[in-house]
Order: structure tokens, then C-alpha cells, then sequence
């Protein structure tokens, strides 16, 4: 039965990379990311204000196959991301990216150990759209600049509309239920370290783990 790592944090906040540094590092461990099971980005965002109208409950919002995959990982079966088309092998450990952590009550039942990056998010946002804007450079041509720049302008502009907020909520709900929180502006090998200390203990022979405590 893997022994679930979940990683939470804001956006920027370097969940991928940390995830799949984690991962490698404990050598017996598979990588899962939530973002290939979530919709609620490619909802409008006329539609994600009313949810976080209506209290942003985490519990509403649609993981298709989510839960379900986890369950089948613990009990030692492989599955498919629904987004990479590749196979998920349960491993000793099971290093998962999430947004929700344990707020979201029917994937994070299965979480036995959640790490929460803290960093500013004025960092994590220039973090992202240094991404995006790395994303525009490498991949589309300077013709195509124009229509990079407005989709960065909307992405900005929903930012301030809602995105904040609901990063500012993340934070309340997500952080206080961490078993570790890591300061995101240290260098990665650093976080992983620490994070390598904190998993072996947690996860040894006979020591409970912080869900149960």
C-alpha cells in the first residue's frame, strides 16, 4: 500500500517541480498530479465566481476519477492519468500535487502525509507568469506574441477578480491541516531534505502516521 505524500500550495509556488523532485529522490515512488483530474479551470469564470459565492466549497468541485485512482493505488493497482495517458505504478510511496490537501474530504482521506510550500504570493505570482511568459518565447513565434499577451492580460485581470482570493483561502484551509510547511523561498534541494527527513520518520515500520495522531 503506498504511503501518500500530498504537496500543497499556491500557485507559482513550485508544486511540480517539488513533486517530481520528491519523487525521485525517494527512488521507490510514483508521481500523481491533481491538475490532470480537475475542471474547474475550464469552467467560465462567471462560474467559479457563483461557487465562491456560495462558499467555495472544495467538496463541490469535480475531480473526475480522482478519489477513485487513489483508491485503487492503495490497494496496489496501477492506473492511467486521464491527462498524460501514462501509467501510475503503485509504489512504496505515492508523491501526489494538490491544491486542497485534506479540505477536499474525498481525495484527502487517502492523504497520509501533507507538506504545504509556503511562500509570499506576490513571489508565486511573478514565479507564474515568468512560466507563462518562458511558455510564449519557447514555443510561439513572434506573430503570435500579440494573442500571448491577451490571454496573459484576461489570466491577469481574473487574478485580481477572484484568483487572489481563493489563493488567500487556500492558505486557511490547506496550511493549518499540513504536516509540514516548508518555506518556498529556500533553494529545492534544501526543501527536499527537510522533507526527506520528515517523510522517513513519519513513514517507518510501526510509527503512526500524522493522520492518525
Amino acid at each position: 500500500m503506498p504511503y501518500v505524500v500530498a504537496v500543497a500550495g499556491p500557485v507559482g509556488g513550485g508544486k511540480t517541480t517539488f513533486v517530481n523532485a520528491l519523487a525521485q529522490r525517494l527512488g521507490d515512488a510514483s508521481a500523481m498530479f491533481c491538475d490532470s483530474y480537475e475542471r474547474m479551470t475550464s469552467e467560465p469564470a462567471a462560474a467559479i465566481e457563483q461557487w465562491i459565492a456560495r462558499g467555495a466549497d472544495y467538496d463541490e468541485l469535480i475531480m473526475i476519477g480522482l478519489a477513485e485512482d487513489l483508491d485503487r493505488l492503495k490497494r496496489g493497482e496501477t492506473v492511467i492519468d486521464p491527462l498524460r495517458k501514462v501509467e501510475i505504478v503503485p509504489r512504496k510511496y505515492l508523491v501526489l500535487e494538490t491544491n486542497f490537501g485534506r479540505a477536499h474530504t474525498a481525495s484527502g482521506r487517502h492523504i497520509d502525509f501533507l507538506i504545504w510550500l509556503d511562500l509570499p504570493l506576490e513571489i508565486a505570482l511573478a514565479r507564474k507568469v515568468r512560466q507563462f511568459t518562458t511558455m510564449f518565447l519557447t514555443k510561439y513565434r513572434p506573430e503570435d506574441y500579440r494573442d500571448c499577451l491577451q490571454w496573459l492580460d484576461e489570466w491577469l485581470a481574473n487574478y485580481l477578480r477572484f484568483i487572489r482570493n481563493l489563493l488567500h483561502m487556500q492558505r486557511e484551509r490547506v496550511r493549518p491541516q499540513a504536516d509540514l510547511v516548508l518555506d518556498g523561498e529556500q533553494s529545492l534541494e534544501t526543501m527536499i531534505e527537510q522533507a526527506l527527513a520528515s517523510t522517513a520518520t513519519t513513514s517507518a515500520p510501526g510509527t503512526a502516521t500524522p493522520a492518525a495522531r
